[in-house]
């Protein structure tokens, strides 16, 4: 008999992609979060030990030949779309054109205050889909029905984490399946987010906003739903504050074996999508811009169907990722991160944030913003010399 795949890799190293639950033949993987707050597989009793699962599990072995094709900064010409988008509503566009042609497409979505996988075929739908949500995300069976509406001849567009993304591409292999990958930053605990919104809210948290543009595209801030709406600056919220400092992120988050390389090899999905931080200044929109990077024909292909309804400029690679070091560089895993989880039960989260990555105050801020201001300035004219010369 084979060893299951949870076996193999032990759960420390499982990324929850979903690729396990959707090919076992016999249901005999549950999907719960583990005692940290992610998705992990537990095997039932009627397991038959076929082995499907080992063979799909992206952790066990993985490769592609998708090769760097072409870098974006990129916005919507939609204002709609734009400004409720979390940067500048590339994936919105892809996804109604895969839609314009009678298609389907699966994105993370919000029910009864969970993050869940959702599949839509009606445009209407797609306010659903779009925001960055930092939360695992119930995959269920989607990569079951993507095989389903592939022999019915749709188009799917996916869009995930390159570690799901991994998964589907073992699964499931078809010209007519579109990916979008994320620049990852890595997966927060939900557990985390759970306890902090239990304490923080008298009424359950229906979903949040994790990127309102209510205060601009860089100065986001995050909107919980509840009976009373709370917004908070990003950088002064709490749970989005220790998300930032990597404390509680999924173990093999800190080891991402998904990436792809610095010069864009290797990459999961046909597209990968990200804010485009550090974007230069002549690229700028306040309202949000898309860093697109194509990693091979086909995404390539889908990106050139839409470029009459947007705004593009090409950039290099160098250009692109300089903001963004999750494109190739995974997070250092905190010292502080195993006392963290020692301590979740012992204390509340405002204990936690206070011991672990207390938060900054506005006077904080500012004062380092002027001791940091002399710094600032000489890295301007170090550049501008450079520049000159």
């Amino acid at each position: 008999m084979k060893k299951t795949a949870i076996s193999i890799i032990g759960n420390k190293q499982c990324t929850g992609c979903f690729g396990c639950y959707n090919i076992c033949p016999i249901n005999a993987i549950e999907m719960k979060y583990d005692e940290e707050g992610f998705y992990k597989p537990n095997i039932l009793e009627n397991c038959i030990e076929c082995g499907k699962c080992e063979k799909v599990c992206p952790v066990i072995k993985n490769e592609n030949s998708n090769k760097y094709i072409k870098t974006y900064g990129a916005w919507s010409n939609n204002e709609e779309i734009l400004l409720n988008s979390s940067s500048g509503g590339i994936f919105s566009e892809l996804a109604l054109e895969i839609l314009n042609e009678n298609g389907i497409v699966y994105g993370a979505s919000w029910e009864n205050g969970n993050v869940k996988h959702k599949r839509i075929e009606k445009k209407e739908n797609l306010k659903d889909l779009r925001g960055s949500k930092y939360l695992p995300s119930f995959v269920g069976n989607s990569y079951r029905e993507i095989i389903e509406d592939l022999k019915n001849n749709k188009k799917v567009l996916f869009s995930g984490t390159p570690c799901q993304i991994a998964a589907l591409n073992k699964i499931v292999k078809s010209d007519n399946l579109i990916t979008i990958d994320l620049i990852c930053h890595g997966m927060p605990s939900y557990k985390s987010y759970k306890k902090y919104c239990d304490e923080e809210f008298r009424n359950p948290v229906t979903k949040v906003d994790f990127r309102s543009k209510g205060t601009g595209w860089i100065n986001f801030s995050l909107i919980y739903y509840t009976n009373i709406l709370k917004n908070n600056f990003h950088y002064m919220d709490k749970f989005f504050f220790g998300f930032l400092k990597d404390i509680y992120l999924n173990e093999p988050c800190y080891a991402c074996k998904f990436k792809g390389t610095k010069n864009g090899e290797k990459r999961e999905a046909d597209i990968t999508l990200a804010d485009f931080w550090g974007v230069p200044k002549e690229l700028f929109n306040k309202n949000g811009v898309s860093l697109v990077i194509t990693n091979n024909e086909k995404g390539e292909e889908i990106f050139s169907k839409i470029k009459n309804k947007i705004f593009f400029k090409e950039v290099s690679l160098e250009t692109g990722i300089k903001g963004n070091p999750s494109f190739y560089k995974s997070c250092a895993r905190p010292k502080e991160r195993d006392m963290f989880y020692k301590d979740f039960d012992k204390l509340s989260f405002n204990e936690l944030s206070d011991k672990y990555f207390r938060v900054p105050s506005l006077m904080e801020r500012r004062i380092k913003r002027i001791l940091n201001f002399p710094i600032r300035v000489l890295r301007f004219l170090k550049r501008r010399v450079i520049k000159e010369v």
